[in-house]
């Protein structure tokens, strides 16, 4: 399929190694964690260039002020915001900085900083192994990370996922985890298709990736609950597990290589 905007990017250029999206409603208070874990990043890798891309998915409070405030104190590093003038929702954030970003690898972190910057790495030792998608895991088992978070998030996110594997997505143990890298050509092909404006868009963005080849690791990576979530337990994921429909139907006509 055409997609004149991964074109565009490769005829571009890309000059920076690594871009974060960071997408943001109302996350004045948790998004200093997480800015301040990326500039650290950025500092410990002064070789690489990286791009940090906020979106403002239509906030209420100041989350605006103070990424410009951030740009304004650290005016030699890459930090952008884009404002949407609404809330859309997660994923439309999501989407809006992926491809707005000119990156060979791209991630989307949550704003809270629940998965530490420091489980990057995990992610990009797959890539660097082949693999043009890798995401970061809660619940694929592993003796060497750790997830602390309530028991009923955890029941619910298993009730969620065993859904997950038999409708649309086999073989993932989590697929809601907001950290995942992806190559350029495999963010940019993705999200030039995705549709889903809300929390349901890493399941669609998921599906994309297998309906177009794409190769998915699944990374474990330690992870902790942060209080302030704006995902709705219960209402959130009947919506999701609606998505999971919409997303079928409206990809039907892809088929894999």
């Amino acid at each position: 399929m055409y997609n004149e905007r991964w074109h565009r990017v490769r005829r571009e250029g890309l000059p920076y190694d690594l871009a974060v999206i960071i997408p943001a409603y109302n996350e004045e208070d948790r998004l200093p964690y997480a800015l301040d874990d990326f500039i650290e990043l950025i500092r410990g890798r002064e070789e690489k260039k990286i791009q940090i891309i906020v979106v403002n998915d239509g906030s209420k409070d100041g989350t605006s002020k103070l990424v410009n405030s951030y740009k304004k104190r650290y005016p030699q590093y890459a930090i952008q915001l884009i404002k949407q003038n609404r809330n859309y929702g997660k994923g439309k954030a999501v989407q809006t900085g992926v491809l707005a970003s000119r990156a060979k690898l791209v991630l989307f972190a949550d704003a809270d900083g629940s998965t530490p910057v420091s489980e990057l790495k995990r992610l990009e030792s797959a890539i660097a192994k082949g693999a043009d998608v890798a995401i970061g895991s809660r619940a694929k088992p592993s003796d060497i990370t750790r997830i602390k978070t309530v028991w009923y998030r955890k029941f619910l996110g298993r009730c969620f996922n065993f859904f997950v594997n038999k409708l649309i997505l086999p073989d993932l143990y989590d697929t809601q985890c907001g950290f995942k890298l992806f190559t350029a050509e495999s963010a940019q092909k993705i999200f030039f298709l995705q549709t889903l404006e809300g929390f349901g868009f890493d399941l669609e963005v998921l599906y994309l990736a297998r309906k177009l080849n794409f190769q998915i690791a699944e990374v474990p990576v330690n992870w902790v609950n942060v209080p302030g979530s704006k995902v709705n337990l219960v209402l959130d994921a009947m919506q999701m597990f609606q998505d999971i429909f919409t997303i079928r139907k409206a990809h039907d006509y892809l088929t894999k290589e």
